[in-house]
């Protein structure tokens, strides 16, 4: 009995032993734990990239495309009849001709000899009522004198003298004069037609013509167009047309997209006052001289441009993208993230200008963010650059600061 009494001991001691050894392990690890939950966890600090705005004056400049064109395309269409005794070059595509010269000439000998005729019967009718006029008025008489021996059946018939009495007027129209006369003239238009000269230096497109060949009336000829003095028709909308300055001649810088390293310069002349319907906007004519004929500029091409315009003060230039729907973009304030609403005057390109309406030097967000919370810790990853006058590449620009 005494035996069993110490083994009961033993094991009730042994029992003991262990929940005692347990119970302070298990004390020892929650007080670990508890002075582990003590450490605080950092926040979280996203990386982004920033760039500070300033603001100074800017000169817009609206951008705009269009084909050349040229400012005088004339159509010639034959109003004479007959075998062509002279054309230029065969009228082949592409030849030049000066102003003044002759391009193509039609035989006229039939027209010339009727206008002859014309002429002699033109002279006789008024040789035959000067002895009735020195009558009644020699004023009048000498008058119609000196018309008739300065005459010249060669020469274009001159106009008639002044008419000063009705007597004068009826003896003349009882001669058949005036009916002659204005024959003459019409017979002279009609000898101009066989002839045409070049109003204007420029080039010519055609199908072309062989000398004598025959030339009907009607028959197409050829096309004349100056290639030297040429226009854009530039489409713009309404807001971008408000950014120009229309009380001086606005400049235009003209380039070719296939090579922007060639550049002319231009001006808007005139505008259209009628809105497009369909795309809303209007047409503003950039005219220029292509004095060397370059390439790029000749009609038929497809250019871009940039058309001075107006001057804005204590403006500067933001990416377009950081801006949202609502005019707000996120800054950087302190390390935390924030959102500042900003006035948009105008989008050019990839780039929105902005009044000066929010504090000097905030520095803009650019890194665009999944699930921005304002307030959140952020970093920037980058210093800030000085805009350069051009407009920059948003993915390198640093800093955006506004230049004339």
């Amino acid at each position: 009995m005494r035996n069993l009494n110490k083994s009961t001991w033993i094991k009730i001691a042994s029992t003991l032993g262990i929940v005692i050894i347990g119970f302070l392990i298990m004390s020892s690890l929650g007080s670990t734990e508890k002075q582990s939950n003590k450490h605080e966890i950092p926040p979280e600090v996203r990386l982004v990239k920033t760039e500070s705005v300033n603001f100074g004056d800017l000169t817009l400049e609206i951008e705009g495309n269009g084909v050349v064109q040229s400012q005088r395309t004339l159509n010639y269409v034959s109003e004479a009849t007959g075998v062509s005794l002279f054309a230029k070059n065969d009228l082949k595509d592409g030849t030049f001709v000066r102003k003044g010269e002759t391009i193509i000439k039609v035989d006229s000998r039939e027209v010339e000899n009727t206008l002859f005729t014309l002429r002699s019967e033109f002279m006789n009718g008024l040789a035959a009522v000067l002895p009735d006029i020195k009558v009644e008025d020699v004023d009048a008489y000498n008058r119609w004198y000196n018309y008739f021996i300065n005459l010249d059946i060669h020469k274009t018939t001159p106009e008639l003298p002044e008419i000063l009495s009705s007597q004068e007027k009826i003896k003349l129209s009882g001669r058949g004069v005036f009916s002659k006369y204005y024959a003459v003239k019409n017979q002279e238009i009609l000898l101009s037609k066989y002839i045409i000269v070049a109003p204007f230096s420029g080039y010519l497109n055609s199908q072309g013509i062989i000398e004598g060949s025959f030339i009907s009336k009607g028959q197409q000829l050829f096309y004349l167009s100056d290639a030297k003095n040429v226009e854009i028709a530039v489409p713009l909308l309404v807001d971008e047309i408000n950014l120009i300055d229309f009380s001086k001649t606005p400049t235009v810088k003209i380039y070719s997209n296939k090579n922007k390293e060639e550049v002319l310069r231009g001006k808007i002349y005139r505008k259209e006052t009628i809105l497009n319907r369909n795309s809303q906007t209007l047409n503003v004519y950039v005219t220029f001289y292509n004095k060397n004929l370059n390439p790029y500029f000749l009609p038929g091409n497809y250019i871009s441009l940039q058309i001075s315009g107006k001057k804005l003060f204590d403006v500067a230039r933001i990416p377009r993208y950081v801006v949202d729907n609502e005019q707000n973009v996120f800054t950087m304030e302190d390390g935390k993230l924030g959102k500042q609403k900003v006035d948009v005057i105008t989008i050019q390109g990839n780039v929105a200008i902005i009044k000066h309406t929010v504090p000097d030097n905030m520095k803009i967000v650019t890194t665009i963010l999944q699930r921005p919370l304002i307030g959140m810790n952020i970093k920037s990853s980058n210093e800030s650059l000085e805009l350069k006058e051009e407009i920059p590449d948003i993915e390198d620009s640093g800093q955006l600061s506004q230049a004339d």
